[in-house]
């Protein structure tokens, strides 16, 4: 039987605990062995030799990359139940298209360490934080006065699937934004210029939809608790969640060249419209159709 774990003890008392679930990320299938020694300065007073063997088939490629970018930038892998959790999502989303369709994936909740909740699954970085944000199995949320995640994506710079007429925001709400006369931005950008302008945000009256400088404007469309979806699909057209609407088109520029924020709105390098929403994924990339915002709806956990 293959040993899992290698514990050491000081007169009798546990002091370190070397799991070899942990290690295996790192580790191809197959046997190993595992050699603990224990120096006297540089004198090698006793060394212990253990077997053990790693199952074959492991994490799919890419989320064993964010684990190796995690494991190179010093932060602590979740444990092995959140891993598999994570790993079955990555499949699943390889299995329906959406992995190729995305530039921007972030798991915010789970157990796994804040840090590395902040890491971009398909571009292998950290987002950046500010003001007062509060963590829980369930995401990231705002606190509606100065909290916002900076995504570190310009779609100009940074978008390969999201392009002028082909974009899409999915945000997975887990709280349901407050109704209120001040509008509070889920993501958005806004460079001075209407026709780079992309946000989903929400006031009292009204749901607000632009991307990529073209609007739409629904009363009866509120955000809900689930997956929330804005869609570009050209022409003028605007999917909201599984429905399209008819948007104003304005004038074609450049894809906006301003980082895009969540929980507040990038104006121009100030943040503002802050939302107190609770976010656990979010997706960033090319436009989905009806159906593939319901799949991706389905397999989030």
């Amino acid at each position: 039987m293959s040993v899992n774990k290698i514990v050491t003890k000081v007169d009798g008392t546990i002091n370190k605990t070397i799991d070899f679930n942990d290690l295996k990320s790192g580790l191809a299938a197959g046997s190993h062995t595992i050699t603990v020694e224990a120096f006297n300065g540089a004198t090698l007073v006793n060394s212990q030799t253990r077997n053990i063997t790693i199952a074959a088939g492991g994490y799919d490629a890419d989320y064993q990359a964010v684990l190796d970018y995690a494991t190179a930038n010093s932060i602590a892998h979740p444990d092995s139940a959140q891993k598999t959790i994570d790993n079955q999502l990555v499949v699943d989303l390889k299995a329906n298209g959406l992995w190729t369709k995305a530039d921007v994936f972030i798991n915010y909740g789970g157990t796994a360490s804040t840090a590395f909740r902040r890491i971009c699954w398909k571009r292998l970085l950290q987002v950046d934080l500010f003001g007062g944000l509060t963590w829980s199995a369930d995401g990231i949320e705002g606190n509606g006065t100065n909290g916002y995640v900076n995504l570190k994506f310009k779609p100009f710079t940074n978008g390969v699937n999201w392009i002028l007429e082909d974009a899409g925001i999915a945000a997975n709400l887990k709280k349901g934004a407050a109704i209120t006369s001040n509008l509070k931005a889920i993501a958005g950008a806004y460079d001075g210029s209407s026709s780079g302008y992309t946000l989903m945000g929400v006031n009292s009256t009204k749901q607000y939809y632009i991307i990529n400088g073209e609007v739409a404007a629904v009363p009866t469309i509120t955000y809900n608790i689930g997956l929330n979806g804005l869609y570009r699909s050209g022409g003028n057209n605007i999917g909201i969640g599984s429905s399209v609407y008819s948007a104003e088109k304005v004038t074609v520029a450049p894809l906006l060249d301003i980082d895009l924020f969540m929980l507040a709105r990038n104006s121009g390098g100030t943040a503002d419209l802050f939302s107190d929403e609770r976010v656990k994924h979010l997706y960033l990339g090319a436009s989905l159709s009806e159906t593939e915002h319901n799949t991706l709806e389905s397999i989030l956990p």
